[in-house]
């Protein structure tokens, strides 16, 4: 059997024990939002079909935060077969290395980090924050409206679309349209973005204003202006998005933005180097289930071997929730808070491989 034929078949393998981990940890962690969502219905407009929605919009974004979990017991379950079926025994008796297995299950999660990562940076960030501002506003009394073209709010005879907001926070490119009593548009106002000052004083910038007066349409562009915001603080804090919901390369913008402004970035700070670490964190994890079936563990059950994976997972789970959580007490540096555990794992790792592989 040629060395081709064999990473092949690993490879295979390897996909074979992931599917199904994917299946249960999303089914099973999307049941236990769901029942959280189910307690919320009959609030404000919340139905039944909108905490199904909300479930299925974030499952992209569940999928991302489970992915260290998926790859470490994928790999324990897909070597584990191979272990049990002494097809390990084989492939090592025909000259092929644990180095080479290794290797060859090592390539499979370099596309499942590669699927991940650009999940994290293009897909989830769109679809997490359309699910928390339908969420919000559906759970809530505010007028404000959410459409394919942005968020839209009436105030009597004004009708204000907010399309984006970008880095959760920031709206961006504001249409206004001011009425008279016979229907007549009197007042378009188009501004590029604005400095929430507070949720009833805006500062609009880069603005077009035309004012129509019958036939007569006169245009006038301002740098900034004061606006008097109809949206109330409730209102405003439904539309502030978590920091988990941006984007890698948006949190890095915004953090920029912040410490310009010399406000508090931590909380950012922490959402950005976590979604960094994570495809380095999924890729690790992959190493730490190889000696699940090489080490001494590799005549045991499938359901210890997923045990024992369980274990680490959740281990490594708690060490870093407690960690962020003492980081953001103490004030400790976001980066530092993040990466100790992952440097934990990095160590845990090598010294498996020392032990088991030297």
């Amino acid at each position: 059997m040629s060395i081709p034929i064999l990473y092949r078949y690993l490879w295979g393998s390897v996909i074979r024990g992931y599917l199904p981990v994917i299946a249960i940890l999303l089914a099973v962690f999307s049941l236990f939002v769901f029942v959280e969502e189910v307690d919320e219905v009959g609030n404000g407009r919340y139905t039944f079909w909108a905490a199904g929605e909300f479930v299925l919009l974030t499952l992209p974004q569940r999928f991302v935060v489970l992915s260290p979990f998926i790859a470490l017991l994928g790999s324990i379950m897909a070597l584990g077969g191979l272990a049990n079926g002494r097809e390990l025994l084989a492939m090592q008796a025909g000259g092929f290395s644990h180095y080479q297995i290794g290797w060859a299950v090592l390539q499979v999660g370099v596309v499942f980090v590669v699927i991940v990562a650009c999940l994290e940076e293009y897909v989830t960030p769109t679809l997490d924050q359309y699910a928390h501002i339908s969420r919000s506003l559906a759970l809530s009394n505010s007028q404000v409206y959410q459409g394919k073209e942005g968020l839209w709010f009436r105030e009597d005879n004004r009708y204000i679309r907010i399309k984006t907001l970008e880095y959760g926070e920031i709206p961006h490119d504001i249409d206004i349209y001011e009425f008279n009593r016979d229907g007549a548009m009197v007042v378009y106002l188009y501004a590029e973005e604005a400095d929430v000052q507070n949720p009833q004083k805006w500062i609009l910038k880069n603005i077009q204003k035309k004012v129509i007066q019958g036939p007569r349409v006169s245009e006038q562009t301002l740098s900034s202006l004061v606006w008097d915001s109809p949206f109330n603080r409730e209102e405003m804090r439904l539309l502030t998005l978590p920091p988990s919901s941006l984007a890698p390369s948006d949190l890095f913008r915004y953090i920029g933005i912040l410490e310009r402004k010399k406000q508090n970035v931590q909380r950012y700070e922490l959402a950005f180097w976590d979604k960094i670490f994570m495809p380095l964190k999924t890729g690790f994890m992959i190493l730490v289930a190889l000696p699940f079936a090489f080490g001494p563990l590799r005549s045991a059950t499938a359901g210890k071997r997923i045990m024992l994976g369980g274990l680490v997972g959740i281990g490594y789970y708690l060490t870093t929730e407690i960690l962020e959580n003492v980081g953001i007490l103490l004030g400790a540096s976001a980066l530092l808070t993040t990466a100790i555990p992952f440097l934990g794992i990095v160590l845990a790792t090598g010294i498996l491989w020392w032990v088991y592989f030297s």
